[in-house]
């Protein structure tokens, strides 16, 4: 029996395994993105939504930090990671006034600064792992903003 790459404590330096993390969260950004244009769609075109307009930015952001990563440009995951975290700080960012909102917004940006030191140090394996700590968190989060409206 093989032992399950789970397990290990540390990453595995192989391109395959590297290549295959970032195309299992390429395919998760695509249909992420997917499913939340569709979702924009059938309620219709809203261009003086001020939300609508911030969130497309995430995703541009975010876009650029999934091209960073599958193409190792460091200065592009970088600046997407900033771009992100920045972007938690502006006011349209704030949809809730509530502790645990407060505290998500906080473990998004301190994701994102694992993500930049990772770029920085020109680390592709824990970029990607910062990169996949990143995506968790805007999904915990934008579950709990559902759930609480």
């Amino acid at each position: 029996m093989t032992p399950s790459p789970y397990r290990s404590t540390e990453l595995s330096s192989s391109p395959r395994r590297v290549s295959a993390i970032v195309a299992a969260m390429l395919a998760v950004a695509t249909v992420t993105g997917s499913a939340w244009f569709a979702a924009t769609a059938a309620d219709g075109p809203h261009p003086t939504d001020k939300v609508a307009v911030f969130m497309r930015a995430k995703l541009s952001h975010s876009q650029n930090v999934l091209e960073g990563l599958t193409t190792e440009d460091f200065d592009l995951i970088e600046k997407g990671a900033q771009e992100l975290a920045l972007a938690s700080l502006d006011s349209n960012w704030q949809v809730l006034q509530t502790e645990d909102y407060v505290r998500q917004s906080a473990e998004f940006r301190r994701a994102c600064g694992t993500l930049r030191d990772a770029a920085k140090e020109g680390n592709l394996d824990a970029a990607t792992l910062a990169w996949m700590e990143v995506t968790l968190k805007c999904v915990q989060c934008h579950k709990y903003v559902r759930d609480a409206k």
